[in-house]
């Protein structure tokens, strides 16, 4: 992976133009999550440490806002589960210091029940956490947690976060065909949400490739039913329409296809190779897979781009 911690401004569904800020290493996180589009956790751990200290996390930060970018968000997330950096609390306050551009973190939402991450998390504008279950059984075939983390004690913590929070939570539901899709899921869901009481409900299902190859995503029009019972603050953010390709992507995508020309290359293959972010080369990798200029192999558990294959 490259050493570069921040990344972007990236187009984001949810947040406008956003620089993405890492805080844990590649696939440091508490979930192992079968819908992850960036592959999966080797192995989950629930220990707070500061894996990227502050003070590089600050000095990259700082150094390209100085380039001029001025995006919509600087969102903390990235590769893994933000709230594992013990000094996330510091790295809020100090980008406070650097700029007057809100803060976001994209979390799971696995350690909200812990009193220390629901106080560190206090400074950030907008906290995005993830709800992909409404039941312990679902929580486990979904998200595949650490063994130390149960479905009651996320779902009180988020409860518990919101009770002490005075920003905005935008809550993630991702569905999956088959698991958590549902009519009846879909209303168990919503006894929960009206218990945190987010101000946006954000639908999501499958549409870039995933950890594990089975997973098969909904339809817009199903999306659209759930949101109508989930309420007025529901809204489908999957992009069922292509992406549209401009010219600065071009240069891109051909040393992506160039490279893909020569072997099949997982993400983080192409991510090291180039020098980018995966959550960048996602971006890339969108428009090139509608286009079916590349195509997705699934292989000893992992995923693969590889150039496609004329009939």
């Amino acid at each position: 992976m490259t050493d570069n911690l921040i990344y972007g401004p990236v187009p984001s569904r949810r947040l406008g133009l956003s620089l993405g800020v890492d805080l844990v290493p590649y696939k440091v996180c508490s979930y192992n999550c079968t819908y992850c589009q960036i592959g999966t956790t080797p192995e989950t751990t629930i220990e707070r440490k500061p894996y990227i200290p502050a003070h590089m996390i600050l000095d990259q930060l700082s150094a390209r806002l100085k380039e001029g970018v001025r995006p919509d968000y600087i969102t903390l997330g990235g590769s893994g589960e933000p709230t594992l950096n013990s000094q996330m609390a510091d790295i809020i306050s100090g980008i406070k210091s650097l700029t007057d551009i809100p803060v976001t973190v994209l979390t799971n939402g696995s350690l909200l029940s812990k009193k220390d991450v629901r106080n560190d998390l206090a400074g950030a504008d907008v906290v995005l956490p993830s709800f992909d279950a409404c039941d312990e059984k679902t929580f486990f075939k979904i998200n595949r947690p650490d063994s130390h983390i149960s479905f009651t004690d996320m779902a009180r913590g988020l409860i518990e976060f919101r009770n002490v929070y005075s920003g905005k939570i935008w809550l993630e539901i991702f569905i999956v065909k088959g698991l958590n899709d549902t009519e009846s899921a879909i209303k168990k869901f919503k006894q929960w949400t009206d218990r945190f009481s987010p101000e946006k409900i954000h639908l999501n299902t499958a549409v870039r490739p995933t950890a594990e190859s089975d997973i098969q995503r909904v339809s817009e029009e199903e999306l659209e039913y759930f949101c109508k019972i989930l309420g007025g603050n529901a809204e489908v953010i999957a992009p069922f329409k292509k992406p549209v390709v401009n010219e600065e992507l071009m240069d891109t995508e051909k040393k992506i296809l160039n490279m893909l020309g020569r072997r099949p290359c997982t993400l983080a293959d192409i991510s090291a190779g180039l020098g980018l972010h995966p959550n960048e080369v996602l971006k890339y990798a969108d428009p090139m897979i509608n286009r079916q200029t590349i195509e997705i192999l699934h292989a000893n558990g992992k995923t693969f781009y590889r150039k496609k294959i004329d009939d």
